[in-house]
């Protein structure tokens, strides 16, 4: 049962520290269900309501680099076990994977239904891990949007704006408050209050806000900065001084992503047209003091395309967690201010640092997210993708170390963690059949998509979450 279903809806227990303006939303006198919308220098909210944090151990993991291939026997049998099967977990029940220990919670429930979970490496959980979006498609075949309890797959808040429309892929929890999330309409930011189902416009831009890949972060780890689209360009947002910065930044893609660095002092853009070793990868230097966007980019990396993640490490360093197509097949820390245009395959290695040994040759693909602040600001997560061997109804062969898994990876002390299968199948099916793992802003919770093993319709998946301490 839904707890929240209109946008504005009467909370019956609203646990929010309001100023004036807000008593109104509070008590629930404003029945009207369509958007209503102050401004920014009018909103001051501490905000208390949503789940609590819930303390569970991490999982069990392996942390060794052999060939590890699914159960073919047992209660977890490859192709059986599946949403259906004997004991196979409800919503908000979950199971230890039966290789490598990790607890792994259902959080939807959709068969016979697509998916259009817009997951990946930006944070479909929010900044203390208790909320997750979820975006299904209605019998009419349109977007609905919802939030869930990220340790129950309860629909907290149901019919949620923003999570509709050509923008919806880069719909954003706040870095810093639990309640809030962004969205954009028309020339607008705004930011949605889940305690007082309220919308306020941040900013309003000169031009129309267009979508920027639905991939990487928009926001830093401070909640100050943001980097938007429009005029075919990204900018860089002050949202403490109202200052939208100097200069822009060109996506290599027209749908791709201009992301920002957690630590909020880089944008960067992927995936140019030129061949590798010398594909585009940019980083642009984000001047605070003046107030301006470096217009000489840094070609940090040429060996792969747009699939990763950034990280601001504890080392001092920025980071981007990626693939090599090329030679050696390995996943990356690829450090975003070293200058490697130019440079060959062997050069780019050497400047670099591997994390995983050669997994993306035989599997051919993979997700990346990265936690942004706290403890575990260190680790990045992956997910393994087979396109090749891994077919609907297919028995495991040739199976390679890390294949079809979900990883954790550390940046600085190099360790390594496998958790699980995710047991998605036939994933050049579609899109919504990749996993598309993606992090909480504090990593104590990591998401995926996965289809069991189901194939029709085309797309279908549902949501699982797991622990991360």
């Amino acid at each position: 049962m839904d707890i929240y279903s209109k946008p504005n809806q009467k909370i019956g227990k609203c646990l929010i520290i309001c100023v004036l303006l807000n008593l109104v939303a509070c008590s629930g006198a404003n029945s009207d269900p369509s958007p209503q919308y102050s401004t920014a220098s009018q909103l001051i909210v501490t905000s208390s309501c949503g789940p609590s944090p819930v303390s569970t151990p991490s999982s069990a993991f392996l942390s060794d680099s052999k060939v590890h291939m699914p159960s073919v026997t047992g209660q977890f049998v490859y192709n059986d076990w599946k949403p259906g099967a004997a004991n196979f977990p409800k919503v908000g029940e979950a199971y230890v994977d039966p290789v490598f220990g990790g607890t792994i919670r259902r959080l939807t429930s959709r068969v016979g239904n697509r998916n259009q979970e817009d997951i990946y490496a930006h944070h479909w959980a929010n900044a203390n891990g208790t909320l997750v979006f979820s975006r299904i498609v209605d019998q009419g075949g349109n977007n609905v949007g919802r939030i869930l309890n990220a340790a129950t797959g309860q629909v907290v808040y149901n019919d949620q704006p923003g999570m509709g429309g050509a923008s919806a892929i880069d719909i954003a929890w706040d870095a810093v408050d639990p309640s809030l999330y962004y969205y954009y309409s028309g020339l607008s930011l705004v930011q949605r209050n889940l305690c007082a189902l309220t919308d306020t416009i941040m900013k309003t831009f000169p031009a129309p806000l267009e979508p920027n890949g639905g991939s990487l972060n928009t926001q830093d780890r401070s909640g100050r900065y943001f980097t938007v689209r429009y005029g075919g360009t990204n900018k860089v947002w002050d949202k403490i001084t109202d200052a939208i910065y100097a200069g822009s930044v060109t996506p290599l893609n027209s749908t791709g992503y201009v992301a920002i660095t957690p630590d909020g002092n880089y944008l960067v853009t992927a995936a140019g047209l030129t061949a590798p070793p010398n594909i585009e990868h940019y980083s642009f230097k984000i001047d605070h003091v003046n107030k301006r966007i470096a217009s000489t980019p840094t070609q940090f990396w040429g060996l792969c395309g747009d699939h990763g993640a950034l990280i601001s490490a504890s080392d001092g360093h920025n980071y981007f967690i990626t693939h090599n197509c090329l030679n050696d097949a390995n996943t990356y820390r690829v450090d975003i201010t070293l200058d490697q245009a130019g440079k060959t395959e062997a050069q780019q290695i050497a400047a670099n640092q591997v994390l995983l040994q050669g997994v993306f040759g035989k599997t051919g693909d993979g997700h990346l997210s990265a936690v942004s602040k706290g403890p575990n600001k260190d680790w990045a997560f992956a997910d393994i993708e087979t396109f090749s061997d891994d077919p609907f109804n297919g028995t495991p062969s040739g199976w390679a170390p890390y294949e079809q898994e979900i990883v954790a990876m550390n940046v600085v002390t190099l360790e390594v963690r496998r958790y699980a299968h995710h047991r998605s199948r036939g994933l050049a099916s579609s899109y919504y059949a990749q996993p598309r793992v993606s992090c909480s802003w504090d990593g104590s919770v990591v998401l995926w998509t996965s289809n069991f093993n189901i194939s029709a319709p085309v797309g279908y998946s549902d949501l699982y979450s797991m622990p991360f301490r």
